[in-house]
């Protein structure tokens, strides 16, 4: 991973800024940015596993270094996992309750 690799985050980070910053987004402009966070999310995942996997860079940052490394994701993953969870519960919570209308209105419930 080198300048490409940064050049590559340097373009998530402005794609989400442009999304982020765009006046009058209906649902779907708002759909695309959530697929552009976590498509951005993803590509930093790897590029971390990569590193993690890599004794001889791991090997050249410090106790300290690392310290700090693994206090930032530990609370990114936490924060990103309790919001995974939050979200989980309430599209469980929408789906219930369509299948509840649906068979209230006397239609087939729908499963997904």
């Amino acid at each position: 991973m080198s300048e490409s690799w940064l050049q590559e985050c340097r373009q998530y980070v402005k794609l989400l800024d442009e999304l982020s910053t765009s006046k009058d987004r209906d649902r779907l402009d708002l759909v695309r940015s959530v697929r552009a966070s976590l498509s951005a999310v993803n590509h930093s995942l790897w590029g971390w596993m990569q590193y993690v996997n890599n004794p001889d860079i791991m090997g050249k940052f410090t106790k300290e270094e690392l310290e700090q490394v693994d206090s930032n994701l530990c609370e990114f993953a936490r924060s990103f996992i309790e919001y995974d969870i939050k979200m989980t519960q309430l599209g469980t919570q929408k789906g219930l309750d369509e299948i509840k209308l649906r068979q209230r209105e006397g239609a087939p419930a729908l499963v997904v």
